[in-house]
């Protein structure tokens, strides 16, 4: 029979942790808070006659600028990949 030698730390696997930074953890928080205020005030003129108009304005607002980004960042993957694809 032979010895099985005993495993050294390096020869492991090693998983890695996730770590998350102080910006990424304040990013989450902020969409986590506008989203919940932003529920808040959908509930509350849900309840309110003529509340609605109000609250397409503030959403579309919120929203469009996100929107905006997106549409502009597949833009330019889609010229990328056009521009790759002709070489």
């Amino acid at each position: 029979m032979t010895k099985s030698e005993p495993t050294t730390r390096s020869e492991t696997p090693h998983r890695r942790r996730p770590q998350f930074g102080m910006g990424s953890l304040l990013m989450v928080m902020l969409v986590c808070s506008v989203m919940a205020a932003a529920g808040s005030y959908f509930v509350r003129s849900a309840l309110k006659p003529g509340g609605a108009s109000l609250l397409v304005f503030i959403l579309f607002t919120l929203v469009t600028p996100v929107v905006l980004m997106i549409v502009v960042s597949l833009t330019r993957q889609i010229a990328l990949w056009l521009s790759r694809r002709r070489r």
